[in-house]
């Protein structure tokens, strides 16, 4: 069972807990992509504890395994998830989708969005699964990746926050 909790990022023990687990996803994901320089990975734990974001973490057993990031976007009455990350040892388990569960509980009826790399199945099926439709493109980095910009337009009670 996973539980998730409300993440106090700006304690310096608790930063360092979620750039743990961000550092291990997202090499994950840049693997994932064949990208050589992927932004995320510049990101430190003091990055984390300077944040503006709200945290939620997923816990089993007393261990962090997922983290969850979000902010009010730049568009109006909207929230942006700025970082959704599950340590490869737990994926397919479905914490990512309970994460995003509260985060979309706590948006209510207000927008969600999420950009991911195009390339990236997985999260695109775990968004598009959760009711996200896509609808702004573009490009990031040296590099050009690919991304995609998605929203879901409100809450929707079919979105099980808890899983046994």
């Amino acid at each position: 069972m996973v539980l998730i909790e409300h993440l106090d990022h700006r304690d310096p023990s608790v930063a360092e807990l979620i750039h743990g687990v961000l550092l291990l996803a997202y090499a994950q994901e840049a693997a994932l992509l064949q990208v050589v320089h992927f932004a995320p990975l510049d990101q430190t734990a003091d990055d984390v504890r300077a944040s503006e974001a709200c945290f939620f973490g997923a816990f089993k057993e007393g261990t962090l395994v997922g983290a969850v990031s979000f902010v009010p976007d730049d568009e109006p009455d909207q929230f942006l998830v700025t970082s959704l990350v599950v340590h490869p040892d737990h994926q397919r388990e479905g914490t990512a989708r309970v994460l995003m569960a509260r985060v979309l509980a706590l948006a209510g009826n207000f927008p969600t969005a999420v950009a991911t790399a195009a390339q990236n199945a997985p999260a695109l099926a775990l968004y598009r699964d959760l009711g996200f439709v896509a609808y702004r493109f573009g490009t990031i980095g040296a590099e050009s990746l690919p991304l995609v910009k998605l929203r879901r337009a409100c809450s929707d009670a079919t979105v099980q926050e808890s899983r046994n």
